[in-house]
This record gives structure tokens, C-alpha cells and sequence, in this order.
């Protein structure tokens, strides 16, 4: 579990009479396209403004390494919270990358997690209930307000080497994992242009997975379908809801499964998940639990 700022106030004891005496902006410069880099002097700035007792540092990552390595250290040597006094606090300034850089040093540390959100998806802010807009997180960490939301545990059977993670929107695969790393991949990324070519693209020639789902410590379900999701938050691939009753709050994971459709079918209705309450021709199955 983490902390995260939010619109209301929890009852977990991290608040007190000072204001923290530290709080790290780690900016990546190229999410949003560049807008974190043009947004981190203002949003400094005014934390310097509202917290004139707190001492405001930023750091502009060079690389994903490089940021993990400095998000880690500054969450190893933060204060965390004592009488009077709350803990340090991290931010990030960018996607979904950079969250999930601070979501992973920050996951039960007792350091509460600041995210303004700068990239194209920003799917864990959306899952989570935190402010879009700079000016509401910079209230929420100078009035204290945080919540503790649930995390997603991830270990790669692809890859032994790597460490397990804590994920805190959705972990899928299938279709839409395919669609992703061609949109990733692209020499241009034009947005909503490049993501329609992608859906089109895979459509083509993907064909449903077969998946091995153990759930709820031992019921195994075997079925073929064109997407898994589990979810702690329901959103991923900038705004699609895809795990739409996911409560980060709740103690559970949501699993959703996309059963096989036609080519036509895929191309017209996937798309349209971007839109609230809207799975069209997509035959959607939901269950909820641990995995």
C-alpha cells in the first residue's frame, strides 16, 4: 500500500501542525511532449510560495534509470512522519512512467506520493481520484490531504531477471499490449491518429490468446480471449476504462476479459471504450479478487 494526494482527507495519521520539511519534484522533461519540462518552474514556484518553511528541491531526469535510482534514495533518506511533524513528501511531473517510478519508491515507506499529472495518459492519476490540475495538488500537499490505496504486486515469468514491481493502474495484455508497443514504437506518436492506425494495424492479424487464470488462491479458469486486464484502478491506455468497477481502496483486483469478436467488430468498438459506460460489440466478462 501507498499514499497518495487526493480531494479528501484520510484518517491515516499523517498529518500534523508543520508543514513537511522537504518535498522532491522529480520532473521528466519529455512527457506530455515536453509540457512537464514548461510546467516545473511555475509548479515549483508556487510549492515555495505555500510551503515557505518546506524546503521545495527539483530534479529533471536524464533517463527511467536514472529517476528510479534518485526516487529511491530520496524516499531511503526522507523524514517520515513524527508528533507535530509530517513526513517528506515525493512528486512527480510527468506520465504514467513517472508514477510508476514514485508509486515504487514510495510503496510502504510511510512517504506519501504527489502526482502532477504532465504525459498523454495519465491513467493512474484518472484511477486514483487525484487532482488533474497542478493548483489542486498544491492544495492537497499543503493541506495534508492524502488517501492509502491498495497495490498490484507484478513478477514476469518472461523475465527471471527482473525484480517483482508494484503496479498501480492495470497490468493487460493481448490485443491491446500489441496495439501499445506499435503506438511505443512509432517514430511519430500524433496521439488519437497514432493509436487508430495501431488499433487497425494489429487487427489485421492478431489472433485470440490462450490464458491460464489462477484466482482467488487456486480457482483456475482456461480461456481464450483477445484481452486480460487486472486492475487495481479500472483505466489504462490514456482514458479507457477497462476495469470499470476497480476500487484502489478495496482490497481487491478486478480481472476483466475480452472474448474473441470479428476483425470489424474490434476495429469499430475497441476504440470506444475511450467513452464512459461504452463496450459496444465487446463481449466483456468481469470478475473481482485476488490473482
Amino acid at each position: 500500500m501507498t499514499s497518495v494526494f487526493g480531494e479528501a482527507r484520510s484518517d491515516e495519521g499523517l498529518h500534523g501542525p508543520a508543514d513537511p520539511a522537504r518535498v522532491t519534484l522529480l520532473v521528466s522533461p519529455s512527457a506530455g511532449h515536453g509540457m512537464a519540462h514548461i510546467m516545473a518552474p511555475g509548479i515549483a514556484l508556487q510549492l515555495r510560495r505555500r510551503l515557505p518553511h518546506t524546503w521545495v528541491d527539483v530534479e529533471v531526469s536524464t533517463s527511467a534509470h536514472q529517476a528510479r535510482q534518485f526516487a529511491a534514495g530520496v524516499v531511503a533518506h526522507a523524514a517520515r512522519a513524527s508528533a507535530g511533524q509530517r513526513p517528506d513528501v515525493l512528486a512527480t511531473l510527468g506520465g504514467d512512467g513517472t508514477a510508476s517510478i514514485g508509486i515504487n519508491a514510495c510503496a510502504g515507506s510511510g512517504i506519501p506520493l504527489a502526482v502532477f499529472p504532465a504525459g498523454t495518459g495519465d491513467d493512474f492519476r484518472r484511477g486514483v481520484g487525484s487532482p488533474a490540475r497542478p493548483a489542486r495538488v498544491i492544495d492537497a500537499i499543503v493541506d495534508g490531504f492524502t488517501k492509502r490505496i491498495d497495490l498490484m504486486r507484478a513478477t514476469s515469468s518472461a523475465d527471471p531477471d527482473r525484480p517483482p514491481y508494484w503496479v498501480g493502474s492495470v497490468v493487460s495484455t493481448g490485443y491491446d499490449a500489441r496495439v501499445n508497443r506499435r503506438v511505443n514504437r512509432s517514430v511519430v506518436n500524433l496521439g488519437k491518429l497514432s493509436y487508430a492506425a495501431a488499433v487497425f494495424q494489429e487487427a489485421m492479424h492478431f489472433k485470440p490468446l490462450h490464458y491460464v487464470l489462477g484466482i482467488d488462491h487456486g480457482v483456475r479458469r482456461d480461456v481464450e480471449a483477445l484481452l486480460v486486464a487486472v486492475g487495481n484502478c479500472g483505466y489504462f491506455g490514456g482514458g479507457i476504462n477497462v476495469c470499470p468497477a476497480a476500487d484502489p481502496t478495496d482490497g481487491e483486483l478486478d480481472v476483466t476479459i475480452v472474448h474473441p469478436v470479428g476483425v470489424g467488430t474490434l476495429m469499430r468498438e475497441f476504440p470506444a471504450l475511450r467513452d464512459p459506460g461504452c463496450s459496444g460489440g465487446l463481449s466483456l466478462a468481469g470478475v473481482s479478487g485476488w490473482v
